[in-house]
């Protein structure tokens, strides 16, 4: 089910107009509509206005006493990026002096004598507009913050964690990884995971990933099997792989779990040693 962006209740409003008579028709207007109304009625006190207020909406004369209302517009959209701003004119059109206003940033423009239901659609439009943008930051925030401890979390992990694409391509390659397999992170990204594996095993790989591509059918992933690896060096060693997928598109990636077993019997050579020396002095 589609939803839809709520019009916020008791948004602020700015309104910029040095005509008393149309920022009362204005205030009355939309404060009927729950709507908190800052005025100014100079290019300077807008400017002022919106940096200490915030305000959801501009609506904006183009013929203010100290600045000209464009200027205003342009000076506004560089502070407040994505701020909809709604130009009020007497003037019948300023496209052919301006060129297109929406260009430069406006997000409507209205004419005097004002209009209620019109100024009070293009406010909720506006609105709606703005809380929209909001909510995309926020998401696109939260999505950076993810990443961000994502990439902590990635990079700290003692084992090597390699990330491939469904054609078994190498996305994403950790510190862990570089070590392991002596290949830095920008040697690998867009390289084929058989750069990795020892010839031998590069057959039944392709062969898998085809089945995979074409059936759905994998014999490895979500267990964890004892093979080899192979380092830029050409040695060949033993490694511990837990494989997984997930899906977020319409192909599949896969994330590799590696560990390298070569260090474990010296460590166990050692455990065994100190077993030893504590049953002897016993």
């Amino acid at each position: 089910m589609a939803t839809t962006t709520p019009i916020p209740s008791f948004s602020p409003i700015l309104v910029v107009d040095d005509e008393q008579d149309i920022v009362l028709t204005l205030r009355d207007l939309l404060e009927a509509e729950g709507h908190q109304i800052n005025v100014a009625s100079t290019g300077v006190t807008a400017l002022e206005c919106v940096k200490h207020h915030s305000p959801s909406v501009v609506i904006l004369d183009v013929k203010l006493p100290d600045m000209d209302g464009l200027l205003v517009l342009e000076k506004l959209t560089k502070a407040v990026p994505g701020l909809p701003i709604i130009i009020l004119s007497s003037y019948t059109t300023l496209d052919d002096v301006t060129g297109p206003l929406e260009e430069q940033g406006a997000f409507a423009y209205l004419h005097k004598p004002i209009n209620r239901s019109e100024i009070r659609s293009t406010v909720r439009q506006a609105l709606k507009a703005y809380a929209l943008a909001k909510k995309m930051e926020r998401a696109r925030h939260a999505l950076y913050e993810s990443e961000i401890r994502f990439q902590a979390v990635f990079q700290a992990a003692i084992d090597a964690i390699v990330l491939a694409d469904h054609t078994g391509r190498i996305m994403s390659w950790n510190k862990a990884a570089e070590s392991m397999f002596e290949y830095t992170a920008e040697e690998m990204f867009g390289k084929p995971l058989t750069l990795i594996m020892p010839s031998r095993y590069r057959e039944a790989h392709t062969k898998g990933i085809k089945r995979l591509q074409t059936t759905g059918a994998a014999h490895v992933i979500g267990k964890t099997v004892v093979l080899h690896g192979l380092r830029k060096s050409g040695e060949e060693f033993p490694i511990e792989l837990s494989l997984n997928s997930w899906t977020t598109g319409t192909h599949p990636s896969y994330s590799g779990f590696i560990r390298d077993l070569s260090l474990r019997e010296p460590q166990e050579k050692l455990l065994d040693s100190i077993r030893k020396t504590e049953a002897s002095s016993t």
